[in-house]
């Protein structure tokens, strides 16, 4: 099946999304494109690596505008500087060296779960792009596919379903791209190549056409043929903004952004005796003809109204297009008794994804009993349609063989005698209220407060397949969360906060519950944080330290000698975060993080033995991060640094653990002119070999990439 053929009658919503923007536009363009003054507006980037970003506002913390001084949480801000230093295409690259943060990625949760505050996994994780929010299907999200789209990365460690809604105990990880502006024109575009014939092209820039209206466009392609046999891929990314603002205050700005994904068939090295050598582990024990692939489009439009001098209307209605596919043999395990591996389970599966959704606020700002007040209160509402699409009824599990651990023929999937086919449908409505507050009590004291309310209501048609009758099932979810913050400021440029807050996060992908968790609750959970942010010499250095305590209630258990699976379970997490970013002189910046976890299960069986006591699998107790950039002459720059994860158990049982790692990157940048960038760079440069990710199962291990070399040329103006 071909998901890339576009059906025009699949879902006619869509051609209803794009008509209903047009219309806003002219009407907004016909009513108020009087004469008026426009007052020019100029975007202002967060800085490059070493910058000071305490003073810089985040949208994942609040709906209010405030920086991370202000706010009670921990939030971290990835500028587009620092991830083209870095070199980060990848989103997951580049959220992977904040704080506590490690990948816990596989082409079967689309290559982007991560492991945060002792929470691992799509189901304790939020991820919104330009502040909409990506719904998981079956584990799965696979947006944003590149970082040359992206103006920054906001990271907010915690609770957060305040801000987005459900499963966001663990972190929220908002993508914000690069948008047009009424300022100066610019361009900038990078050619580069690298180790297993990488190439990379990406064009970008943005212009104001009159005085009403302004736009962006960026573009990017890669390919690469991957380190391991059969493992290449592509992807291209586009990403189109238009900016109408007929008055100072009203805009409307309209974005197209689309990813097309050809991701490496690859899923992972089976162990050998417990391990995997350099040469074997090239090897690819999926069929011949392999298939992962990724197409997403999220269309947007934002409106910006001040209604005003102390209330903005904002508003954003959505549309976003899902189509993913896998065609693979995904598991692999070497026999010990005949010296072959072992391979099993033919996958075929087929998401085709549609969410419609809008979501409005006022944001006043007011004297309360004369204490400064901002308040932002609002709604939002989505309605996700999916169409699920798999072999598991026409014998894709039973398909398996053994082959040698080199010299095979790898075979081809079986499509034409398994066939992918439609195997249920579902229709999910989310509506939420929200408020998000911040009273300031005195010139040093602010209190932070939000509170959100959720419903979800969920429907799954399973069509007669495999002997099963037709049946439809339904759930309906509901849940409030809240957050309250205390934020004390001594000194203007430091901050002692407490927050308290919970968070609610499904048993299961929200969009694709199955009957045996249709009659679920969804788990809820609470954290505690205790923090002190700082900026010091003279604004040249900051650090953040924070305390946090999270417990969740209600995980899936099953009680000893029952086959009855029951929300009895409790995991808990507590650790110290620290940040550190400092400039000592001009031509040095250092950015250090680390993270220290302690998570374990309080009740939870398996097998019908208590883990109490246990680390959940794939969450490491230690992860740290180090760059250094320094100018040893004013035109050239050296970068360099390491991330450092610590080991991680592969099961909750803890009997088997993946080992630590530790990878250094390090790069030179000649500013050969003050348009022409030239970059040298080198990935994983002791070529470590215990660099593991994740495991795909128990023994079947994915592993980072060993050293890779990359020649770049950046030119901008």
């Amino acid at each position: 099946m071909n998901t890339r053929l576009y059906q025009e009658n699949r879902f006619p919503r869509a051609r209803a999304f794009y008509l209903s923007a047009a219309v806003a536009i002219a009407c907004a363009s016909n009513t108020l494109a009087a004469e008026n003054e426009i007052e020019e507006v100029v975007v202002v980037g967060q800085g490059g690596v070493g910058s000071i970003r305490l003073n810089a506002e985040n949208g994942a913390g609040s709906r209010l505008g405030l920086s991370g001084l202000d706010q009670p949480a921990s939030v971290d801000i990835i500028s587009r500087e620092e991830i083209a230093t870095k070199g980060d295409y990848g989103a997951l690259d580049a959220v992977t060296r904040t704080t506590g943060i490690s990948a816990s990625a596989s082409p079967g949760n689309g290559g982007t779960s991560i492991s945060s505050r002792g929470f691992n996994g799509h189901g304790s994780t939020v991820y919104t792009y330009d502040g909409t929010r990506l719904y998981i299907v079956a584990g799965t999200v696979t947006f944003p596919a590149d970082t040359w789209s992206l103006e920054r990365v906001e990271v907010l460690r915690g609770a957060g379903s305040v801000i987005n809604g459900v499963g966001a105990l663990g972190t929220t990880i908002n993508y914000v791209p690069k948008a047009p502006s009424f300022g100066d024109s610019s361009f900038e575009s990078v050619v580069a190549f690298g180790s297993f014939d990488m190439k990379r092209l990406a064009l970008g820039g943005g212009t104001k056409i009159s005085d009403t209206l302004a736009f962006r466009l960026d573009v990017s392609h890669q390919e690469e043929d991957g380190y391991a046999d059969r493992a290449d891929e592509s992807r291209e990314v586009l990403a189109g903004s238009l900016l109408y603002q007929p008055t100072e205050d009203l805009s409307i700005r309209f974005s197209i952004d689309y990813a097309d994904i050809d991701t490496a068939p690859f899923w992972g090295t089976p162990l050998i005796n417990g391990e995997a050598s350099s040469s074997h582990r090239r090897n690819n024990y999926n069929f011949e003809d392999g298939k992962v692939i990724y197409e997403d489009m999220w269309s947007r439009m934002h409106v910006e109204w001040n209604i005003s001098d102390s209330v903005t209307f904002r508003s954003d209605t959505y549309l976003l297009e899902a189509d993913r596919e896998w065609q693979n043999l995904e598991e692999y395990s070497y026999n010990n008794t005949s010296g072959l591996i072992d391979r099993a389970f033919y996958l075929g599966i087929v998401h085709e994804e549609e969410q419609l959704g809008s979501r409005f606020d006022f944001l006043i700002e007011t004297d309360f009993a004369g204490m400064q007040n901002k308040l932002s209160v609002g709604a939002e509402v989505n309605d996700i349609e999916l169409n699920y699409l798999n072999n598991f009824s026409t014998g894709g599990f039973g398909v398996g063989d053994s082959v040698p651990v080199f010299g095979f023929t790898p075979g081809a999937t079986p499509q034409t005698t398994i066939p992918t086919i439609l195997d249920y449908q579902t229709d999910t409505t989310q509506f939420a209220l929200f408020i998000d507050d911040v009273i300031q009590l005195n010139e040093r004291l602010s209190l932070v407060l939000g509170g959100r309310y959720d419903d979800i209501d969920y429907s799954r048609f399973d069509l007669a397949i495999g002997g099963n009758p037709a049946s439809r099932f339904g759930a309906d979810f509901s849940e409030f969360t809240w957050r309250a913050g205390l934020v004390y400021q001594p000194t203007t440029d430091m901050s002692i906060y407490a927050q308290a807050s919970t968070a609610a996060d499904p048993v299961t992908s929200p969009i694709s519950i199955s009957g045996g968790n249709a009659n679920f609750d969804l788990a809820t959970g609470r954290q505690y944080e205790l923090g002190l942010k700082q900026q010091f010499m003279q604004g040249r250095g900051e650090y953040t330290l924070a305390y946090f305590d999270i417990e969740k209630e209600d995980i899936l258990t099953r009680l000893p000698g029952s086959a009855i699976t029951e929300q009895i379970g409790q995991q808990s997490s507590s650790g110290l975060e620290f940040t550190l970013r400092v400039n000592p002189s001009d031509n040095l910046s250092i950015d250090f993080n680390a993270a220290n976890i302690d998570a374990e299960f309080d009740e939870f069986y398996s097998g019908g033995v208590s883990l109490a006591g246990n680390t959940p699998r794939n969450v490491p107790e230690r992860t740290v991060n180090l760059w250094l950039n320094w100018s040893p002459i004013s035109n050239v720059q050296i970068g360099g640094g390491f991330r450092h994860v610590d080991s991680r158990y592969v099961n909750d049982g803890n009997t088997e653990k993946m080992p630590e790692y530790t990878v250094f990157d390090a790069s030179v940048n000649w500013m050969a002119t003050n348009e022409l960038t030239v970059t040298a760079r080198v990935k994983n440069l002791t070529d470590e070999e215990d660099y593991v990710i994740a495991p795909y199962v128990s023994n079947q291990w994915i592993f980072g990439d060993p050293r890779a070399y990359e020649l770049s040329l950046r030119y901008s103006f």
